[in-house]
């Protein structure tokens, strides 16, 4: 990669990131960040969590004024107030669609309704990722889920890796015609978001707006939602840990995040370490 002098805007993922297995950002994190901020390179977070979700780790940051891609993609907004910028949401027929079929294989679905998180009933899983992420949730069972106001920006259904693997098929043979975009984010989570949404897409337009080539942009990602932005970044950073499909999409790899892979990748990349 070029020198890295030439990087002028960092974007990084958030979980399985700078987000290990006990919800924190390490301090090493939090210091590179800062080093970066010093030099003039602007930090911002590139993340499938919802804009509340988001915000108390780019208070934690220090990021200050900047834009925030939220929803894999699907809306971007600035920070801290969180007004938005751009936002794409899913075509309501196929929100009705995904929704409806998860329904019918008894799925956890959660659907992203503005700024809003429906669930379509409260379990086990649904405790742990409300929990984790630090957001209420509104429980819509049955068809109650699907009287969304407008369509929903992105949807999340949980369950067993092998579950998922075998239900995704059942959505992809109607993505083209409903204009969907399916991906898995981690193993228990398939997301839906519309065709052509991703963090990829998204980034670009940040840097465009900013005026910062593709070329002097590193991207920072560990899951398969993270590939596209790892493929059009000039610094395109896969974690250690991260699939081999998303290290092949990116340019470099770093450490994993219990080695604090997104901070070595600072220090090393973009500081000169």
């Amino acid at each position: 990669m070029a020198d890295s002098a030439h990087i002028k805007l960092i974007a990084l993922d958030l979980d399985g990131t700078i987000i290990g297995s006990g919800g924190e950002i390490s301090q090493r994190l939090i210091t590179a960040v800062g080093r970066a901020q010093d030099r003039g390179i602007r930090v911002m977070l590139a993340t499938g969590r919802m804009v509340q979700s988001a915000r108390p780790f780019w208070l934690q940051l220090g990021l200050g004024e900047g834009p925030l891609i939220a929803y894999n993609g699907g809306q971007t907004v600035m920070m801290p107030e969180g007004s938005p910028i751009l936002s794409r949401s899913l075509l309501d027929e196929a929100a009705r669609f995904v929704v409806t079929q998860a329904l019918a294989e008894d799925l956890l679905a959660q659907v992203y309704v503005g700024d809003e998180l429906w669930i379509s009933r409260e379990d086990a899983r649904a405790r742990h990722y409300i929990e984790s992420n630090h957001i209420p949730a509104w429980v819509r069972s049955g068809q109650e889920i699907l009287q969304w106001p407008e369509p929903p920006i992105k949807i999340l259904l949980q369950a067993a890796p092998e579950t998922l693997d075998a239900f995704r098929p059942r959505l992809e043979i109607r993505a083209l015609e409903l204009g969907m975009r399916i991906f898995k984010s981690q193993d228990d989570y398939l997301e839906v978001v519309r065709e052509g949404v991703g963090k990829g897409p998204a980034l670009r337009d940040v840097a465009s707006r900013l005026k910062i080539p593709a070329v002097q942009v590193m991207a920072v990602g560990d899951a398969e939602n993270d590939a596209d932005m790892l493929a059009w970044a000039g610094y395109g950073v896969a974690m250690g840990q991260a699939p081999p499909a998303v290290k092949q999409a990116a340019k470099v790899v770093t450490k994993t995040i219990d080695e604090d892979g997104a901070a070595y990748a600072i220090e090393t990349w973009a500081l000169g370490n």
